[in-house]
């Protein structure tokens, strides 16, 4: 691409290439013309308001204003002054009529300043020569900004991508001698610069500074970090057009930083299982649960001390009990204790998933580690807490433990809590039989629902956060229409398929920032002034549907399965049971965590695996399991046809269940082998016993069966890594031209979102495509994809690597 500098010739005398009406474009994917380069970086932004001057500031700022105002550029305007208190005052212009000479110039040289020198006139001819003069140094400006321009579409800014970099803002270049250059800029070649500049306040940071020039302007404020030399003053004044053009740190992301205004209207979606209606009702709940706990234990404690003895229950056969006394007794309790701690793992998984977008919502954003890199629905469960207060996400921390409480403890503590006396060892035929409290385990159970109340009170205080999403960010459309307005996406060149440890390294300078519904590169942070981590490099399959965590699983569950007939129908064995009664309902809770961990996987992996099969429909960009509720899910599984995600789902409820029927079986099994000796004098009836054993040992066989089909066909890894981090997901589709189909849909919902895209009518996959930028890249892209991914294999090393070097 080539543009004329230095003669005056039709084109130049043409409207300028920002204009917003009037300009002939041509198709943005065959034209090479300097206007239509414009359009393919504009876009649909190309439209912008008229100029407005902006005031000077406070008086203790040193600031370099710039007034960009349109106009004829053959007359150009006269240019303001500015006054001792920063309010600008323009300098009339004088008919020719009024002077000798015809005209009155003005001298620029006190822009840096100083005094104004007398003023010296221009006869006509001088100012003929002025102002070819200047129309030569606009050309300069026009091929200096066309050049920006072309590094942009070099990169894949196109077609309106990064379009919100164009709107108005407020640039500050801190100075060698201490002092701050501020201008605000517009996409206007026609501009004329007024310049004053004052001592920097003391005690006043950069940041603190552009933040409160954000909040009075209402607008972007970019702050570059290094200035060589001032540019602008050689016949050009080339601008930034955001941080894929200005100084680039040696990691190569930009070291620019931008600051934006509170949003006033700030959305705050968010699920119903996080508003305060459902987080109250989970708190009225354990305080009901730990209250009843409280009062049936002091109930049966009263009753024991009676003379005759009673219990909350008395008999000396169960079949002395109506269905609902012995179904209140041995299920209702656990059942009770299991939908709670359910309900809690709604809330559980949409904080954890949502984390990430509160963070970046905050007024100057959050690092890429606490945001954009974070990932909690594939940790471990129990460590979980321990990962969100190194980050200090304190919802995280209430939520995780809370539900900890409520789904793990509480049903352990309960099957240890309800007794029945006296001791099995102690028992004699015909005599009464009490169900009574243990005082010990009772006052722990009613300990830990009124933790969790406390937990949720505490979440309920966090959640007063606003979230800054318009609607559910459903999805790889989700995330790829927040990355439209801003360069965030060139953050990522180069990590296509390179592991979290890399892109983390990359994006560690960075705060990130979610504003307007779109997401923004925010301040640059130094070395020195973030925490530092050390990240290992990571397989790119999640733990838990890897072999080498599925094999061990799967013996564990079939372990299980052996131990639970020896601990029932083995004399001795018994004793273990009687001193452990939660011990059952322990191991069942474990392999129950261990399989949420797993279904989360799943969960999360589903969408990519479809797209690695290719030509997926286009609602596979807005699939998103990982907010489902977890009984609904194999419902919509099953809906969509995805029959491995469904069989997991439903396997995930009978998890659940399987933790209900291992709390019967504190009684001695060999008295259920002989159906002729009569009923057993205990506390299970024959066919409660067997229904029982029968069901546990069938859900167990289920879960180890659905396990060896999950890592069947999950159990390799499909992708260069885990896509379980919004910068993950950003590194896979940076390039995609697909994007192009994602600008100005960032206020859409899932169901708009989908809508638009089955409008379309294309076909997505995961593989090697030709990017933008016309290279070879690996991510999601509509179809035709060049190849498909194969693990370990990178075809820009394999085929023609001297296309690449600039990524090495």
């Amino acid at each position: 691409m080539s543009y004329s500098h230095g003669s005056v010739n039709a084109e130049s005398q043409s409207p300028s290439p920002w204009a917003a009406s009037g300009t002939s474009t041509s198709s943005p994917k065959h034209s090479h013309t300097g206007s239509s380069l414009t359009a393919k970086v504009l876009g649909s932004f190309r439209s912008q308001r008229p100029y407005q001057q902006l005031p000077s500031g406070d008086r203790d700022l040193g600031i370099v204003l710039e007034d960009l105002p349109g106009g004829d550029r053959s007359n150009p305007p006269a240019l303001p002054r500015p006054g001792r208190r920063g309010v600008d005052r323009s300098a009339k212009g004088v008919d020719s009529d009024d002077d000798e000479h015809g005209s009155i110039g003005f001298d620029i040289s006190s822009f840096g300043g100083g005094p104004i020198e007398p003023q010296r006139s221009l006869s006509p001819t001088g100012l003929r020569d002025e102002s070819e003069r200047n129309l030569r140094r606009e050309q300069g400006n026009y091929a200096a900004e066309f050049h920006q321009l072309e590094k942009l579409e070099a990169q894949g800014i196109t077609n309106g991508l990064g379009g919100g970099m164009f709107g108005s803002r407020t640039d500050i270049t801190p100075q060698p001698d201490g002092s701050l250059a501020q201008h605000s800029s517009k996409p206007s070649v026609d501009a004329n610069t007024v310049r004053s500049r004052v001592g920097l306040t003391r005690g006043k940071s950069i940041r603190d500074i552009a933040q409160r020039e954000a909040k009075q302007r209402q607008q972007m404020v970019v702050v570059n970090e290094y200035v060589g030399v001032d540019l602008s003053a050689l016949g050009g004044s080339a601008r930034d057009f955001g941080a894929g053009d200005g100084g680039r740190a040696v990691d190569g992301t930009s070291n620019q930083s931008f600051y934006f205004p509170e949003d006033p209207k700030m959305p705050n979606w968010r699920p119903i299982s996080m508003r305060w209606p459902y987080i109250s009702l989970l708190i009225f709940l354990a305080t009901a649960l730990a209250a009843l706990q409280e009062v049936l234990f002091r109930l049966s404690d009263t009753r024991s001390r009676q003379v005759p003895k009673e219990g909350l229950l008395r008999f000396k056969s169960p079949r002395e009990l109506n269905i609902w006394q012995y179904f209140c007794w041995k299920y209702l309790p656990t059942i009770v204790a299991v939908t709670y701690g359910v309900m809690w793992q709604v809330v559980d998984f949409e904080v954890k998933r949502l984390e990430p977008y509160y963070q970046l919502s905050k007024p100057t954003g959050a690092l890429a580690e606490e945001s954009l890199s974070i990932d909690y629905l594939t940790f471990w469960h129990y460590l979980t807490p321990l990962k969100a207060i190194k980050y200090r996400h304190w919802a995280v921390v209430y939520c995780s433990v809370a539900t900890l409480l409520a789904s793990s403890i509480a049903p352990t503590l309960l099957s240890a809590s309800i007794i029945l006396t006296p001791a099995q060892r102690l028992r004699k035929p015909g005599e009464y039989k009490f169900v009574s409290i243990h005082h010990i385990w009772s006052r722990f159970l009613s300990g830990a629902f009124l933790a969790v109340a406390v937990l949720g009170l505490l979440l309920l205080w966090q959640l007063r956060r606003k979230s800054g999403l318009l609607s559910d960010p459903k999805g790889i459309a989700g995330i790829a229409a927040m990355a439209n307005k801003s360069h965030i996406l060139m953050d990522f060149q180069g990590l296509d398929i390179e592991k979290e440890a890399k892109i983390h390294k990359r994006l560690r300078n960075r705060r990130y920032v979610l504003h307007k519904s779109s997401l923004w590169q925010g301040e640059y942070v130094r070395n020195q002034d973030q925490r530092s981590e050390r990240r290992k490099v990571q397989n790119p399959h999640p733990l838990m549907l890897r072999k080498k965590a599925g094999i061990p699983y799967i013996m564990s569950i079939a372990a299980f399965m052996g131990v639970i007939p020896v601990l029932v129908f083995n004399t001795k064995a018994n004793t273990v049971t009687e001193k452990a009664p939660w011990l059952l309902t322990a191991g069942a809770v474990v392999i129950k965590l261990m399989w949420n961990t797993l279904e989360c996987g799943i969960r999360m992996m589903e969408p990519f695996y479809i797209l690695s099969r290719r030509h997926a429909p286009s609602k596979t960009l807005t699939l998103d399991y990982t907010g489902t509720i977890p009984g609904v899910m194999p419902i919509v599984a099953l809906r969509n046809g995805h029959f491995l995600v469904a069989l997991v789902g439903f396997n995930a409820i009978l998890a659940e269940v399987l933790t209900v029927c291992v709390s019967s079986f504190g009684v001695k099994g060999s008295d259920f082998l002989n159906i002729d000796a009569g009923q057993p004098d205990g506390e299970e009836t024959f066919r409660s016993f067997w229904v029982s054993l029968s069901l546990a040992l069938s859900i167990l066989l289920s879960l180890a069966i659905s396990a060896c089909i999950v890592y069947y066909h999950r159990g390799s890894a499909f992708l260069p890594r885990e896509p379980g981090t919004i910068a993950s997901v950003l590194a896979f589709i940076h390039q995609s031209k697909m994007l192009w189909d994602f600008v100005d849909t960032e206020k859409m919902n899932a169901k708009q979102m989908t809508i638009h895209l089955e409008e379309l009518g294309k076909k997505y996959g995961f593989g090697w495509f030709k990017g933008r930028d016309k290279k070879r890249h690996c991510g999601v892209d509509e179809e035709e994809l060049t190849q498909s991914y194969t693990l370990g294999i990178d075809l820009n090393d394999a085929l023609n690597p001297w296309e690449n070097l600039d990524h090495l």
